[in-house]
């Protein structure tokens, strides 16, 4: 189950960042951070890294704690059909599912640093991916394994702006995430029925 929640953690934590209402904000994050000088870039980025990694590790850390009761494959099967269709009518039809904006619950929260705000801030398009490693998380009722869970979808979160407020983003660079945040939703909305179908599969 562990192996199970740390493959899911790190893939949908790297698909996370390809959302399009996830990549555009990162990107003009990474293309302002990188015009920083040095000493600025190392810390947006060690802000921004360890807010996510906190906050996603509480996350699920929690979610493993409080536990859940074991969905049974009917169950499981409709859940992500359901998160798929979301993801394949908002590529037509505007859903307004607002973002989880946990920095504003900090004190003055409008003088923090952007990076900051942004660790701390989870994209609505994002929500059903943490949701479903959320969900594993609990059905391993193994905090610490939860944590570390959350410190790898963190991680593959936030790789590719690394690399961006590290290498810059030129003219394909720009090319590429515009065409992987057209055709994101549709991956993942085919991971998601593949799982449904699997699921349903070993149910029969």
């Amino acid at each position: 189950m562990n192996i199970l929640l740390f493959i899911t953690a790190a893939l949908l934590g790297l698909l996370a960042f390809f959302e399009p209402c996830t990549i555009a904000t990162h990107t003009l994050f990474a293309v302002r951070a990188h015009a920083a000088v040095q000493v600025q870039r190392r810390r947006a980025l060690m802000l921004l890294i360890g807010a996510r990694a906190l906050l996603l590790s509480l996350i699920f850390g929690i979610a493993a704690t409080v536990g859940l009761e074991a969905l049974s494959t009917g169950t499981a099967m409709v859940m992500l059909s359901a998160i798929g269709l979301v993801y394949l009518v908002s590529r037509s039809v505007y859903i307004p599912i607002p973002h989880l904006e946990f920095f504003r619950l900090l004190p003055q929260r409008d003088a923090l640093a952007q990076s900051l705000k942004l660790g701390l801030t989870l994209p609505a398009c994002t929500l059903p991916l943490v949701l479903i490693v959320a969900v594993l998380s609990a059905l391993t009722q193994q905090p610490l394994s939860a944590m570390l869970a959350g410190l790898l979808f963190a991680a593959m979160f936030t790789l590719p702006t690394v690399w961006g407020v590290t290498h810059g983003l030129g003219i394909q660079a720009r090319a590429f995430l515009a065409q992987a945040a057209a055709l994101s939703p549709y991956l993942t909305t085919l991971l998601l029925w593949s799982a449904a179908f699997t699921i349903w599969q070993i149910g029969v």
